[in-house]
């Protein structure tokens, strides 16, 4: 029983990886979505976000920073709280945050300007990542399968 716990807690940890290469990849998507949206029909912040769908990781920032700037947040404060709320890392809080600092303040084309430089910071985090759960998926597992052995002999 101890030796499955510690398999469990190693693909636990092998899991968190894999959900935030997850989230990297739908907002890299997200990303890619608002620059065409912007490019073909202009729209407002609130019309961008309202019209993104298929992103679960990414909805819930969405849909809270719609509802603080409702409240009569400004888009980057809106932006940092529902960040803070739902994103955990902190590298992938920074950069969000930029990405909120920085959005909506020029026309359109230095938002996509802008939004192509996000995804590439983006594009290169996840490759990072990818390197990381490549490596650490194994690791982690066999850490956990050998912690969860070594418990087992200490307690017996």
């Amino acid at each position: 029983m101890i030796v499955c716990c510690g398999i469990l807690a190693g693909c636990y940890g092998a899991d968190k990886l894999k959900q935030r290469l997850n989230f990297y990849e739908q907002y890299i998507r997200f990303l890619t979505q608002a620059s065409a949206v912007i490019n073909y029909t202009a729209a407002d912040v609130r019309t961008l976000f309202e019209g993104m769908h298929g992103l679960p990781m990414i909805e819930p920032v969405l849909r809270m920073t719609l509802l603080r700037m409702e409240a009569g947040d400004d888009f980057s404060a809106a932006w940092k709280e529902a960040v803070r709320c739902f994103v955990r890392h902190k590298s992938d809080r920074c950069l969000l945050n930029y990405f909120g600092d920085t959005f909506g303040t020029e026309n359109c084309s230095g938002e996509l300007a802008k939004l192509s430089l996000h995804r590439e910071s983006a594009v290169r985090q996840h490759a990072d990542l990818l390197e990381d759960y490549k490596t650490k998926r194994k690791l982690y597992r066999i850490l956990g399968l050998f912690s969860g052995t070594l418990m087992a002999l200490l307690l017996l």
